[in-house]
């Protein structure tokens, strides 16, 4: 009897258990459905926030620039033009040909030129001829009729003096003699009137030498213009103009200069909201791109005044502060004029500045920091004050985003986050830090 007893008690116990079982069943079910939605519901909500990308402040160096282009010049070309109209007889020089300051380069030939030079000899000669007191035959003829009346002169000098003496004799009237005295005053008169005309006539054959002498020397200069002569030590740059080409005055025939290292700039094209920033011996950096990987150093030489009036920009010569025998006219780079630099600072990437503030991220909420910057270049900005210690800035565009708000956040490297704002490459250039 007990055995039945205690069997029908098992069985009663298990169906009072059965129902207790099935609640938590279903109340452990309830709670798993809820922690399921409470997790969709949170993903679903931290999802949603928008994702912000943001990097560390770090000390490096920073320098505040602006940029040209320009190419390698040399200080100056020196076209060679013809001096006279005529056809090119003689080339002495080809493109590239090393010269002298002096040498021949070509010769532009006009047959007048040499007409007018032996006309212009040949009326020297003469005039030399008709000034030389030995050959002249106007003075030979002057010198002639001076002899002559000087010998009239004596013989009238003598009459005088024997009527006088024939007057003290009571032999001759003072008519007599008052004739005579008139007859030798005449002879004198004529004596010096061809004396006088004597040094007019050979100042006037002096002058008339002297203009011819001037003629000649024109003459002279101009068959000598025929000639075209180097003006520098240097190297001619281009091809000449063909020989047996017919020439104008001033037509261009070749170009000269001198390319050597310490004689070349750099021709910096600035645009004009920029030339008031240069000032003589500026410290610039340049990157060339026939040198990739290389970078050079110069000052300010010389700043034009007149702009292009095309492009709107400024010739700026810049002086290479170590000439290397590579460089050669034509080669073209980019130039950052240093307007500011400081070794070590307090660095964020460029793009951190936006709205005229940094923003950071607390709790994961934007801040908005009332930060002042000092320097600042294409990649990089130095912050002098207002940004904590350690603290992130966010370098993806705040856009219409708002204080306060909730963000996810992308880290990224400083260094990264400075090259995403790199100067355009152009043909190899990495552009200035």
């Amino acid at each position: 009897m007990q055995g039945k007893s205690s069997g029908r008690s098992h069985i009663m116990a298990r169906n009072m258990n059965r129902p207790m079982r099935t609640l938590w069943r279903w109340v452990g079910m309830m709670v798993l459905l809820g922690g399921i939605v409470f997790g969709v519901q949170w993903g679903v909500m931290r999802l949603a926030r928008p994702t912000v990308t943001v990097t560390r402040a770090v000390e490096g160096p920073v320098v505040q620039a602006f940029y040209a282009t320009g190419t390698i010049s040399p200080q100056r070309d020196y076209p060679i033009k013809s001096n006279t109209a005529g056809i090119i007889t003689e080339l002495k020089v080809d493109k590239g040909s090393p010269v002298k300051a002096g040498d021949e380069l070509a010769r532009v030939s006009d047959p007048e030129l040499q007409f007018k030079f032996d006309q212009a000899k040949a009326t020297v000669t003469e005039k030399e001829a008709m000034a030389d007191e030995k050959t002249s035959p106007a003075l030979r003829e002057l010198d002639a009729k001076i002899a002559a009346f000087q010998e009239l002169l004596a013989i009238a000098g003598r009459e005088e003096k024997r009527i006088s003496d024939l007057i003290e004799r009571n032999a001759a009237s003072t008519n007599d003699l008052d004739q005579a005295i008139d007859r030798l005053k005449r002879m004198w008169a004529e004596v010096e009137s061809l004396k006088a005309q004597r040094a007019s006539k050979k100042l006037e054959l002096q002058k008339d030498l002297e203009v011819a002498q001037a003629a000649l020397r024109i003459a002279q200069w101009n068959l000598d213009q025929q000639v075209l002569r180097s003006p520098v030590d240097g190297v001619v740059l281009d091809r000449p103009t063909s020989l047996g080409t017919r020439v104008a005055v001033n037509d261009r025939l070749m170009l000269v200069a001198d390319v050597s290292a310490k004689n070349l700039v750099m021709r910096a094209a600035v645009d004009e909201e920029d030339k008031n920033k240069v000032h003589p011996g500026q410290v610039v950096r340049m990157t060339l791109y026939s040198f990739p990987g290389e970078s050079f150093e110069g000052t300010v030489d010389r700043i034009y005044d007149q702009a292009d009036l095309q492009r709107r920009t400024f010739e700026i010569d810049v002086k290479m502060s170590r000439p290397d025998d590579r460089f050669s006219p034509g080669m073209t780079g980019e130039l950052a004029f240093i307007m500011g630099e400081k070794a070590r600072a307090v660095i964020v990437p460029a793009q951190a500045w936006q709205d005229g503030a940094l923003w950071t991220i607390r709790d994961q909420q934007l801040k908005r920091l009332e930060a002042r910057i000092g320097l600042r270049s294409i990649e990089r900005i130095e912050v002098i004050s207002g940004l904590p210690e350690g603290a992130d800035v966010v370098i993806s565009p705040i856009g219409t985003m708002k204080e306060g708000q909730r963000v996810r956040l992308e880290r990224i490297d400083p260094a990264v986050a400075a090259g995403l704002n790199k100067h355009e490459e152009k043909d190899g250039f990495k552009g200035f830090n």
